[in-house]
């Protein structure tokens, strides 16, 4: 007796179905799999698939983006991978200008930044402090340039339910130091920062990292990251600005019943009584660990 066949291969099934069990997966398996054949190619074309990997809210979030006068609004594209793909590449502009979202490219879990608009900074309104600038490099129209202050106190907010839920969060300081700056306390002194829920307690306690925005001159024992454990160093991103990690958090959403909360995102220097300059502030990045 001919044995029956028990196994069955996967591109013996509709396209459709491999859509949908590719949408159980996730975006960076799709992109895997669709070098696989031409089957699973056409099967990561699709509508269903990628509206599965993109946020529930992504029509209110992309309806606040601004667009060129000409162009048409809410933006128009070919098909959801296409909207999925310009997400993860070019992050939007949103309401007033001073916040982007975008996507990670593998998870498909949300970004945002505040632009330096968008932050508390310390004198951020004193034409003697701190300049409001164009930059050509900038993500925003505005960029906050210091001119010259003792205390430096640089602050961020945003909601968790902005936020993907049941996701680690980097929170990242994005910078550049001009030729000319002087006295930043990077040389002798690491810079505080931390990321905490907006509940009064007190930083100091157990989540405050220490942090250089200008590398110090190393010596032989130094790690490539770390300045004899005092500090982390910054690091060069793609598109030509530096960064540094702020701190990380853990976004709950709604699954431990406490619903929406705020969280803080602090870099301060307050100990080093020289004047600091030459620092560019284009704002805090936060990005998808997981």
């Amino acid at each position: 007796m001919k044995k029956r066949r028990t196994t069955m291969n996967l591109l013996e099934l509709p396209g459709r179905c491999l859509s949908h069990i590719l949408s159980f997966t996730s975006p960076r398996d799709v992109f895997r799999s669709s070098l696989v054949s031409k089957d699973f190619l056409a099967a990561a074309e699709s509508d269903m698939l990628w509206e599965r990997f993109l946020p529930s809210d992504y029509k209110e979030i992309i309806s606040q983006s601004q667009t060129a006068p000409s162009a048409p609004h809410p933006p128009v594209f070919s098909s959801k991978k296409d909207l999925f793909v310009h997400l993860c590449r070019s992050p939007v502009i949103l309401g007033s200008g001073t916040k982007s979202f975008g996507l990670d490219k593998w998870s498909g879990k949300k970004c945002y930044m505040l632009a330096a608009k968008e932050l508390v900074i310390c004198w951020g309104e004193s034409p003697h402090h701190w300049k409001w600038a164009s930059f050509p490099e900038s993500r925003f129209s505005e960029v906050a340039e210091l001119l010259c202050v003792w205390w430096l106190d640089i602050r961020g907010k945003i909601q968790t339910k902005l936020l993907s839920p049941d996701t680690t969060y980097g929170a990242y300081f994005v910078y550049k130091l001009k030729a000319h700056s002087y006295a930043l306390g990077v040389e002798s002194e690491p810079i505080k920062v931390w990321v905490k829920e907006c509940d009064g307690f007190d930083p100091e306690v157990n989540i405050v990292k220490k942090i250089y925005l200008k590398a110090p001159k190393l010596r032989p024992s130094s790690a490539s990251r770390q300045y004899h454990g005092e500090g982390e160093l910054p690091y060069k991103r793609a598109d030509g600005w530096m960064e540094i990690e702020m701190g990380q958090y853990f976004n709950h959403g709604d699954a431990d019943g406490i619903g929406n909360r705020m969280i803080e995102m602090c870099l301060r220097e307050i100990e080093v009584r020289l004047g600091k300059s030459g620092l560019v502030v284009q704002g805090i990045e936060l990005r998808p660990l997981d």
